[in-house]
């Protein structure tokens, strides 16, 4: 996972689709490998992965590329719509990408409070805060409160120690924060794209 988001940026700070989308591949195992706490957000994702690969392996495939080359694809050709999704069509690029955009920073704020706490705090508490400071504000009342429940079940630190293979928490802060590491710089990079084109509110 963490060389998968380290591959996606290129000397030219361009990020390649490809890798960015195996990045998210690893990273949804890790998180079934919690349990089915994250199953209301990995099925998802998993449905946004098969629409961005669908759109590299189509006819313009060289198109999406890079994260920049399908924003630029798809403005240029009006494949965007900025007031509504259209029914009965599939998601844009753009839009699909985003919402993957919003849950990693989710995910990066949740990775980095787990290996900087003391290594006694509830992961579930963890998570809950990170996921009520980011992904949370895009979410309906109603997914809102299944996150809530599902928080509640997410295995003690220990538990999760061993699933990122060290020891004790000076390991996992190690790796856990190299992890964040590696999401960050991809993370701002896209961040950045979707600024300047004035994306981060698609419909």
């Amino acid at each position: 996972m963490v060389q998968s988001f380290y591959d996606c940026v290129t000397n030219d700070n361009e990020i390649l689709l490809v890798h960015y989308l195996e990045g998210w591949r690893e990273l949804i195992k890790f998180m079934d490998s919690m349990g089915s706490v994250f199953g209301f957000i990995s099925h998802e994702t998993m449905t946004k992965i098969n629409i961005l690969q669908g759109y590299l392996d189509g006819e313009n495939g060289k198109s999406y590329k890079t994260i920049k080359s399908m924003i630029n694809y798809e403005l240029e050709n009006q494949v965007v719509n900025f007031k509504y999704l259209p029914s009965k069509q599939v998601p844009s690029g753009c839009r699909t990408l985003l919402r993957m955009h919003r849950a990693l920073k989710w995910l990066e704020v949740f990775l980095y409070k787990v290996g900087t706490s003391p290594g006694h705090d509830k992961t579930s508490e963890m998570c809950a805060e990170a996921y009520h400071k980011t992904l949370s504000h895009y979410h309906s009342w109603f997914i809102r409160q299944v996150a809530e429940v599902a928080f509640l079940a997410m295995p003690p630190v220990e538990d999760m120690y061993k699933i990122v293979c060290v020891k004790d928490h000076e390991e996992a802060k190690v790796v856990l924060l190299t992890t964040v590491d590696s999401i960050v710089k991809v993370y701002n990079i896209t961040q950045e794209l979707y600024t300047i084109n004035n994306m981060l509110d698609l419909p």
